[in-house]
């Protein structure tokens, strides 16, 4: 018979194709495990994103509500009749009860004494002299209504 094969002498098993073979299967093992382990995330990422997306809804419409309340109690039918209901007697300024102050100026404001119409007592001290200043003019306000 003629030898067509590469006989070892030594009887060994070859290392080389085993090894080659333990390392494939370990490149394919941990390839599935890292796929396994991203797919998880993925979905843990979109319960919580969806958890937050729920929560952001919760806020915006407490937030409009919110807003709702506000207007309504800012609005001057309601702060009249909260007026009348605590009974505490204010009405609308007279035009010289209005201070006007300019940017810049010293206002010497002669102080007049008014009395408080449920105790009879005066506000003012007539012998005090109040200084009004204004520094810069307040800026304007940009809300929607």
């Amino acid at each position: 018979m003629a030898k067509n094969r590469k006989v070892s002498t030594s009887g060994n098993v070859r290392l080389g194709p085993a090894v080659k073979a333990l390392f494939i299967c370990l490149l394919i093992g941990s390839l599935g495990v890292t796929f396994v382990w991203q797919k998880r995330q993925i979905y843990s990422l979109g319960v919580q994103t969806g958890k937050l997306e729920k929560r952001l809804a919760e806020l915006k419409r407490d937030n409009e509500m919110r807003r709702q309340q506000m207007a309504i109690l800012q609005s001057l039918p309601y702060l009249d009749s909260r007026v009348k209901e605590l009974k505490l007697g204010l009405g609308v300024p007279t035009p010289d009860q209005i201070l006007t102050l300019v940017e810049g100026s010293v206002a010497h404001v002669a102080p007049r004494p008014v009395t408080q119409p449920v105790t009879g007592t005066s506000i003012f001290q007539p012998e005090k002299t109040y200084l009004a200043y204004a520094t810069k003019p307040l800026p304007a306000t940009n809300r929607k209504r």
